[in-house]
């Protein structure tokens, strides 16, 4: 079973994301971090080594399973990915931005 981190966009650049495993609750979340490159990291940073790979998703909306190695070293790379995902959904595209 993967780690679930679910970014969510509360407003202009202030996004919260919130890292879940199976049914249980949150067991960690991160608040008003300034970009969905920035929540990608800071899950990393608390998946630390215990995770290999983790499940994506925005606004609840999974968008892939992506190694945690990348969300802490590609960052940026892994964010746009995310982002062209979103971008091909023009409602979620409009959250997003």
């Amino acid at each position: 079973m993967h780690p679930q981190v679910d970014i969510k966009k509360v407003r202009e650049r202030y996004f919260n994301y919130g890292v879940s495993i199976g049914n249980a609750d949150e067991r960690y979340a991160g608040q008003g971090l300034r970009s969905i490159a920035e929540c990608l990291h800071d899950a990393a940073t608390a998946l630390g080594h215990h995770f290999k790979i983790a499940a994506i998703s925005y606004e609840g909306r999974l968008l892939g399973h992506y190694h945690v190695a990348s969300m802490e070293h590609r960052t940026l790379a892994l964010a746009e990915t995310l982002l062209a995902k979103l971008a091909m959904n023009p409602s979620a595209e409009e959250s997003a931005a």
